[in-house]
This record gives C-alpha cells, sequence and structure tokens, in this order.
C-alpha cells in the first residue's frame, strides 16, 4: 500500500482515530453538521434521478436515502461509506418491474419490493454466515466489466430522457439504435438543460477553488433547476412528488415471490447489490486517512437491513 510522504505525512496517524456513533456526534458535531448538511443537497437529485431511471417513483429514491443514511450508516460495517439508492442497481430494478409487470408499472413496482425483501433477508443470511469474504474470489476485470456493461445500459436508456424524448423502452440493443431517433425529435430546452448538467460534471472539477466548496453533481443540479425554472417546462418534464408522506409509501406484493421469474430477479439483485457493497467498501477503505478496514460481514447485515426496511 502506497504511504504519504512529505510534510503533511502520518497527519491522520498523529491525531486520534475519530470515535463512532453518538461520541463521535458529540466530538466532531460541527463538521459533521457541514458534511451532513453538504451530502444531504447531493442526495436529493441523485435519489430522485436513480429513482426515475430505475422506473419506480421518485418518492421511493427520497425513502432509500432516509434509510440509507439513518439506519444503514448505523448498521454496516463501513467506517467511511455513504449509503442510499445504487445506481449500480438500475438495470436490476428497471428489470425487474418491467419483467414482473409485463406492462403494468405499478404492479410490477409492488412485485419488484417483495424481490426487494427477500434479497435483504438473503443479504442478512450472508452476513450470519460470516460470507463478507467472498469478494475476494472475484478478479477485478470481471467486477470491472460487469460494471461498465451497467453504464452502457444506463447511458443507453437516459440518453433519451435527457433530450425530452419519452416511451423509448425495450432490451438488448433497441435503446440504442433508436438513438439517432430521438436526436431528431429532441426538445431543445430540455436537451439543453441535459446538455449543460453532462459539461458541468466534466468540466466543473477542473475549476479547483469552486469544486472544493460546491461539487460538481450539486452545481449540475443547481444550474437544471434555474434553467428548468427560466424555460417554464410543462408538467410532463417535471419530478411528481406525492401529497403528503404517508401517500408515497407503496406495499410489496408477495403473491409471485415462489415464481421462477421472481427467484430470477431475487438472485440478480443479490448478487449485484452485494458484490458492489462490498466493493465499494473495500476501495473507500483506501482513502480512511486512519486506514480502518470494513467489517464486510456487518456490509451484509446493515446492507441487507436497509434494503428490507425501504422495501417493505
Amino acid at each position: 500500500m502506497a504511504e504519504t510522504t512529505g510534510p503533511d505525512a502520518n497527519v491522520a496517524d498523529r491525531r486520534e482515530v475519530p470515535k463512532d456513533y453518538l461520541a463521535g456526534l458529540k466530538e466532531n458535531w460541527r463538521s459533521d453538521l457541514v458534511s451532513g448538511f453538504v451530502i444531504f443537497l447531493l442526495a436529493v437529485p441523485l435519489s430522485l434521478g436513480i429513482a426515475l431511471a430505475s422506473g419506480v417513483p421518485p418518492f421511493a429514491g427520497i425513502i432509500t436515502a432516509i434509510v440509507g443514511g439513518m439506519i444503514v450508516s448505523l448498521t454496516s460495517g463501513s467506517h467511511v461509506t455513504i449509503n442510499g439508492p445504487a445506481a449500480g442497481l438500475i438495470v436490476i430494478v428497471l428489470g425487474a418491474v418491467e419483467g414482473l409487470g409485463e406492462g403494468d408499472a405499478e404492479a410490477g413496482y409492488r412485485l419488484a419490493l417483495a424481490v426487494g425483501v427477500v434479497a435483504g433477508a438473503l443479504q442478512i443470511v450472508c452476513g450470519l454466515l460470516r460470507a463478507g469474504k467472498i469478494t475476494s474470489f472475484f478478479p477485478l476485470s470481471v467486477v470491472h466489466g460487469m460494471l461498465a456493461g451497467i453504464g452502457v445500459i444506463i447511458m443507453s436508456r437516459q440518453i433519451h430522457v435527457a433530450l425530452g424524448v419519452e416511451g423509448v423502452g425495450g432490451h438488448g440493443l433497441h435503446p440504442i439504435l433508436e438513438i439517432p431517433h430521438s436526436i431528431g425529435e429532441l426538445e431543445p430546452e430540455v436537451a439543453l438543460i441535459g446538455l449543460v448538467s453532462i459539461l458541468i460534471m466534466i468540466f466543473w472539477p477542473m475549476f479547483k477553488a469552486a469544486a472544493r466548496f460546491v461539487p460538481a453533481p450539486l452545481a449540475a443540479a443547481a444550474a437544471g433547476v434555474l434553467l428548468g425554472v427560466a424555460f417554464d417546462l410543462e408538467e410532463n418534464f417535471l419530478i411528481a412528488l406525492p401529497d403528503s408522506f404517508a401517500d408515497g409509501f407503496v406495499s410489496p406484493d408477495f403473491s409471485r415471490i415462489l415464481e421462477v421469474e421472481s427467484f430470477r430477479w431475487i438472485v440478480a439483485f443479490l448478487f449485484v447489490a452485494s458484490l458492489e457493497s462490498l466493493l465499494t467498501a473495500s476501495a473507500v477503505d483506501k482513502l480512511d486517512p486512519w486506514k480502518r478496514r470494513s467489517n464486510m460481514n456487518r456490509e451484509f447485515l446493515g446492507k441487507g437491513s436497509g434494503n428490507m426496511i425501504s422495501c417493505m
């Protein structure tokens, strides 16, 4: 492992390791308050975007972010990860909603929630069986290839949304082949917002002084909101949220949980969610100045409990 050298070397080692839980909050409440506020500003648009891309109501993204921040952060085995909706699961969730719903998005959503509950329960079982070491059995090339493939699928579907074109679905190469058609049918205002957001995400980090205080996703979200207000976009291009908090909750439907189709999505959810979570925790450990290491078995328990609660 590489070591820091120079005048700042071992600065973290000379400081006391931060405490966890309430003792840590009492010790570092000022910096935690600022960090929490910044993460909140990032998490809201990110959670809404992941939910929409997954084919579920936007409110589901907010619920997942709340559960991830308040429950998973307390139960997981990582010291420095931030928990919430996973972009890597967009393809899995969308596939489950479409495959189980068979054209009925609302029914598919409820059936997919049941899949999430069972997959979360299996993650808890994996944690109890101390299966956290499974990450060492997967070559990085396989993992990177899987995540790259998921990224291509997400991009091929969301580029139509960024252009303001609705109703482009299908599987395989169909969303990619439809891109030229969507370019010809684009909504200029929506496409401009999408283009500006992408450019900000690419070039904002080059402005180090600004990026230090305002992360690129937050800058892109702010620009999108301002442009949306300026263009006075039609209602179908805006996110619809329930009138009250209670109206956003939907119960899972377990009526088809024993079918082969449900089992297929349970396995996919369990594999991708677990692998992504454990590898992310392992990667983020390398950024910890105190070189603490995540308890991968507790990661299973934390993520499993979070998935179960979110889907319930």
